[in-house]
């Protein structure tokens, strides 16, 4: 097919996509597990019936209407601002691995050590400017207060902008009550952390995600909707079905959020993968989970919402040929589609339950690669080089090394590699590559430097998680 046919067949699958979603909107509904949120849909017009919420196409798309879709998540140090939007590209670190990849494929336990040196990695690459999340599971901080802790680690570590880690209601109010040291009594409209909202596929949204809403909506924080359902085996196996099935569990929430607060800002954070049928286990480095993600971000567009993509991920049970084709494939698909947070860019293996530190920095230098791709070529009478060309035919035979037009544009012009090997090697080239990646590793540990983060605001964030039960020693780490 030519370009204008697959742009035309895109736009009618979207809205056959839409349609199909109001329908289930309208006749199957979601299951809020909630009674308080029951009664806020009745009180606001919504048709309830035992624990099922059913919308009407008007319900959904005023919510979209009420929705914040252009907004600025603060960051400690504004040259990190991030502004959302349908055209700027950021791109967010792994997310909820529970274990840590070495390099031999051997598979351990995080530890809140790992946590924090990916912390460092992430404040010290350029490349980010958003840190956070759940960088790595730690095992050796109590589960009860494991979301808070590494958001409070975040805040002491870096001074980008902040991806939350979300628990039930309770969970909320202690993240927003550490932002509000940081950022002010007030943070309503300063928006500062990036939340993620995972419904309960198939169609329902438990009583902890809507307390988790009601905190982040009520405080002006952004949710970043992020239905996971997975063809097969919580979605339709069909593609369409389960993106249209994605797509109504965003619409619902929304008009929940909106509900609790008017001009929530809100990001399509589409999540839906496939099941690999062998083994029913989630693949998310299949096609048809790029193919998923394409659908989603188009879907956004639509809406006028800035979208979520995956970005680095992989299936792959180590840094293996296919975890470098997996990975690229899926980061080439957000940046085609303008994905605005890509998320699960650096670091993601064994679908989702590995974090690599050397598949992260691959991913790194992989989304350098990718960004210089898609950058715009200069063609300004420097960069066309007439003069330098005729220089180099008539007075250094045809040598362009020479040149001061050469010299001045070094460092312009080409992509140069942070890791990768570009020269004949000796002996296994994997460990040539590894001893590449541990010396950047190495180098951006040797120069962090925390930033300064005021006293009185650090000594309040100790005493946070002091009252949550968090050890002394744990808290001298950070």
């Amino acid at each position: 097919m030519r370009k204008e046919e697959v742009a035309a067949r895109d736009a009618e699958i979207v809205e056959l996509i839409h349609k199909n979603t109001m329908r289930i909107l309208e006749e199957i509904g979601i299951a809020f597990l909630s009674e308080e949120a029951l009664d806020l849909l009745r009180k606001n017009g919504v048709k309830v019936e035992g624990n099922r919420a059913y919308f009407t196409e008007k319900q959904v798309m005023d919510a979209l209407d009420a929705a914040t879709k252009e907004f600025t998540v603060y960051a400690r140090n504004s040259k990190y601002n991030v502004n959302m939007n349908t055209e700027d590209l950021y791109m967010t670190p792994g997310y909820g691995s529970p274990s840590v990849c070495e390099a031999d494929g051997t598979v351990r336990p995080a530890t809140f050590d790992d946590f924090l040196k990916l912390a460092v990695i992430v404040q010290e690459s350029e490349e980010f400017s958003i840190n956070g999340g759940i960088l790595a599971q730690p095992c050796d901080i109590a589960a009860e207060i494991s979301a808070e802790a590494m958001v409070y680690a975040t805040l002491c570590r870096s001074d980008k902008a902040l991806f939350s880690v979300c628990g039930d209601g309770q969970v909320a109010e202690n993240i927003m009550k550490m932002m509000r040291v940081v950022f002010g009594g007030d943070i309503t409209e300063i928006p500062c952390t990036f939340n993620l909202i995972s419904p309960l596929s198939p169609l329902g949204v438990t009583k902890a995600t809507l307390e988790t809403i009601e905190v982040c909506a009520r405080n002006g924080q952004p949710l970043v909707i992020a239905p996971g359902n997975m063809a097969g085996a919580t979605g339709p196996i069909s593609l369409a079905g389960n993106v249209s099935q994605a797509n109504a569990e965003f619409l619902g929430i929304n008009v929940y959020a909106q509900m609790v607060r008017p001009k929530t800002p809100v990001i399509y954070g589409f999540a839906s993968t496939v099941s690999d049928m062998k083994n029913m286990q989630v693949s998310n480095s299949n096609p048809g989970f790029l193919k998923e993600a394409k659908y989603g971000a188009l879907m956004a567009k639509k809406y006028g919402l800035p979208c979520r993509s995956g970005g680095g991920m992989s299936d792959a049970s180590g840094l293996t040929a296919q975890a470098g084709v997996e990975s690229a494939m899926s980061m080439f698909e957000s940046f085609t589609e303008r994905a605005n947070l890509m998320m699960h860019a650096t670091g993601s293996l064994h679908s989702f339950n590995t974090v690599s530190f050397e598949k992260f920095l691959m991913d790194i230098e992989t989304y350098t690669r990718m960004k210089y791709y898609f950058s715009d070529m200069p063609t300004d009478e420097d960069a066309l080089a007439f003069d330098a060309i005729k220089e180099a035919i008539e007075e250094e035979n045809g040598t362009f090394v020479t040149l001061d037009h050469t010299f001045e544009r070094c460092h312009i012009d080409p992509w140069t590699s942070q890791v990768s090997i570009h020269s004949n090697t000796k002996g296994d080239p994997n460990q040539v590559l590894y001893q590449s990646i541990q010396k950047r590793i190495d180098k951006l540990v040797a120069d962090y430097e925390c930033p300064a983060l005021p006293q009185d605001q650090r000594a309040a964030l100790d005493e946070i998680m002091r009252g949550l039960g968090m050890k002394d020693s744990d808290i001298a780490k950070v």
